[in-house]
């Protein structure tokens, strides 16, 4: 609590009760550090290759990987299919070295992966759309790889 000193001049002085107040802000600021804290542990979570498919010539592979799902308050993970060169590695939710990617909120058993040429991956999974495929697909329209989704003939 703040208190006045001289009736005339604006000088103000704090109270006994400034170590309390102190203490409490103190306080206050930990309670909204928390939910940062909390949010941050959730974003964390598995990056584990589950299959890693090299194409025919062995130039590329497809790396199939569990992730976080992005955008989720609660647990739960994704499965995360990366096309990379021979050599390279992917991380969960970066394309920086793909040549395409795509995810799928689903178990990875249901997911069909399969080379047709080195130059070619088929892709399918039931909730794929027929007419475009995954929700979220990432690739340039001159990239050496060609990701096909349909299911199996």
């Amino acid at each position: 609590m703040l208190k006045k000193l001289n009736r005339g001049r604006s000088t103000w002085k704090l109270r006994s009760s400034a170590p309390h107040a102190y203490k409490l802000m103190k306080a206050a600021r930990l309670l909204l550090l928390l939910p940062i804290g909390v949010l941050a542990s959730c974003a964390t979570g598995p990056n584990e290759i589950v299959k890693d498919l090299v194409s025919p010539s062995g130039q590329y592979h497809v790396e199939l990987r569990k992730c976080p799902q992005v955008g989720s308050l609660t647990w739960s993970e994704e499965v995360q299919a990366t096309v990379l060169v021979a050599g390279k590695r992917g991380v969960c939710h970066s394309s920086k070295d793909a040549i395409a990617q795509f995810s799928v909120n689903a178990p990875e058993s249901a997911l069909e992966l399969e080379w047709i040429s080195d130059t070619q991956l088929r892709a399918w999974h039931p909730k794929f759309n027929p007419g475009y495929g995954p929700e979220r697909y990432v690739s340039d329209p001159g990239d050496p790889v060609k990701v096909i989704f349909r299911p199996k003939s």
